[in-house]
């Protein structure tokens, strides 16, 4: 899920267990993963309606350029393979 918040970050989540949502939100250099609870999420983040897989084509671009946390470049390779495998199946 692609999201925004009030002050237009972008970010992709790549979790959500246990009433806690991680998630990636874009940045100039190193990305990082951010954890929020559930109801948090919910009052600062909007869905928008954005491609995913051209909005993780994205992150991983400036991840590989700019670098990432072990947690954050694991969560985005994650969504995107579950991505390339799913469709697939139909």
């Amino acid at each position: 899920m692609v999201v925004t918040n009030s002050h237009r970050t972008t970010a992709i989540v790549v979790k959500n267990v246990g009433g806690v949502v991680t998630l990636v939100p874009m940045a100039s250099g190193k990305l990082s993963a951010s954890r929020v609870t559930f109801d948090q999420f919910l009052a600062e983040w909007r869905e928008v309606d954005y491609d995913l897989p051209k909005a993780l084509e994205s992150f991983l671009r400036h991840a590989a350029e700019q670098g990432a946390t072990a947690e954050a470049a694991k969560g985005l390779e994650r969504l995107a393979e579950r991505d390339r495998v799913v469709p697939s199946l139909f």
